[in-house]
């Protein structure tokens, strides 16, 4: 049986009612704390809740729950590139950094999760190509990198503009939006959908089979990192 697709409108509404509730209960939690109001910003509102939707009922008591005193990630995404990119693609950790914090901002993503897609894709190498030609380091078809940025408005010179890294990440950040909000907010299948596609994610779970592989190395990783970004906050405050 074919399962109806939600309109974008419908997804805009449950969006805004689902962002709505748990920006309460973010808000109740820091009251009770007694946390700061700074750590309420918008970025950090934006991170949690977009945590929430990947964790689902594990959110509570998760590692990204206990980071949410933190004002902000912006230092630990980008000393997270100066360790990972390797020799004269160092020079690129600011404004990749920047790039990931305003771009999961405006598109409602964790910047955490897109370094856990970072690490699942290329291990943080820019210069890697994937089998079916995916380029960079959120690993991206050069037609479907093309579509999205005709799509998003985002300059497109051809598939060299994947090599440059801050538009590969800016362009992979956008097609996730798409597949975010073309499968309304599911997390298990608009981040399968970025690695095997939306039509294969669609046909496997009119079988009643839930595609669990890639989701799973990604969000292994982004509890990884979250474990990582407790531990460097821990020390800080020695």
């Amino acid at each position: 049986m074919k399962t109806k697709r939600m309109s974008k409108w419908s997804f805009v509404i449950i969006s805004a009612f689902t962002l709505s509730f748990y920006v309460e209960k973010i808000f109740a939690a820091y009251d009770q704390a007694g946390t700061p109001s700074e750590a309420t910003s918008a970025a950090t509102i934006t991170r949690l809740v977009h945590a929430r939707e990947l964790l689902g009922s594990s959110y509570n008591g998760s590692l990204a729950e206990k980071t949410s005193s933190m004002n902000s990630v912006t230092h630990f995404v980008y000393n997270t590139f100066q360790e990972r990119l390797e020799g004269k693609w160092k020079k690129h950790a600011a404004n990749l950094s920047a790039t990931i914090i305003s771009e999961s901002e405006r598109h409602g993503f964790d910047p955490i999760f897109v370094l856990a897609v970072i690490q699942t894709e290329s291990q943080f190498d820019p210069t890697i190509v994937g089998m079916f030609g995916e380029i960079g380091l959120m690993q991206i078809k050069p037609d479907t990198a093309k579509w999205i940025s005709q799509k998003e408005g985002i300059a497109w010179k051809g598939k060299s503009t994947l090599r440059n890294p801050v538009m590969n990440v800016r362009i992979g950040i956008a097609y996730m939006a798409f597949l975010r909000k073309n499968f309304a907010g599911a997390a298990r299948h608009y981040v399968a959908a970025y690695n095997m596609g939306p039509s294969n994610v669609r046909k496997l779970a009119s079988q009643s089979i839930q595609p669990k592989e890639y989701s799973t190395r990604v969000m292994a990783n982004y509890n990884q990192i979250y474990a990582l970004l407790l531990k460097v906050e821990s020390v800080a405050q020695l």
